[in-house]
């Protein structure tokens, strides 16, 4: 009786199903989901040797030009802000 019941397991229905299962299976276990867009970005940094350096930092939409040295770092000025994209308000995450 259990052979019969192994055989029936067997259908090409139910491997077809079996397989389907799988690559499903796969395919989710691969996805993951959408990471929320950063506020804060490094946009480019410069090094001026002797540990100093020059930074362009963004927070949204606003930029600022930094500068550090040994173990301090100081804002020297605030950079034009940046339009946010055609369709996109400040804030929304991107599509």
């Amino acid at each position: 009786m259990k052979q019969n019941v192994a055989v029936a397991l067997e259908t090409p229905a139910v491997n077809m199903l079996s397989f389907f299962t799988a690559i499903l299976r796969r395919i989710l276990a691969g996805a993951t989901p959408r990471r929320r867009e950063r506020s804060l970005r490094l946009r480019e940094s410069l090094s001026l040797g002797e540990k100093r350096f020059l930074a362009v930092v963004q927070f949204e939409q606003q930029q600022f030009l930094v500068g550090g040295a040994g173990s301090s770092i100081s804002l020297l000025t605030q950079l034009p802000s940046i339009p946010p994209p055609d369709g996109l308000q400040p804030g929304s995450p991107e599509e």
